[in-house]
């Protein structure tokens, strides 16, 4: 029985389960780090950030109106 639960630990421990779960997050982490290289290099932020901007607008006006406090044009 000592074995048995010697067994267990050593394959829960030492066993080669978690290797995958560290090779996908190292994975990730470089996909990660490409992309936000990618991000700031790009200009792509100014861009992003027009486009959230523009949108929030039409949405506030859109919301102005359908409460009736804005203009009908």
């Amino acid at each position: 029985m000592l074995f048995q639960i010697y067994d267990y630990y050593r394959d829960v421990y030492f066993g080669e389960k978690g290797q995958d779960l560290i090779e996908y997050a190292l994975l990730l982490a470089l996909i990660v780090a490409v992309g936000v290289l990618i991000y700031q290099a790009s200009g792509l932020k100014e861009s992003l950030m027009t486009i959230f901007t523009n949108a929030n607008k039409v949405a506030s006006t859109a919301a102005s109106v359908s409460n009736g406090t804005g203009s009908n044009g």
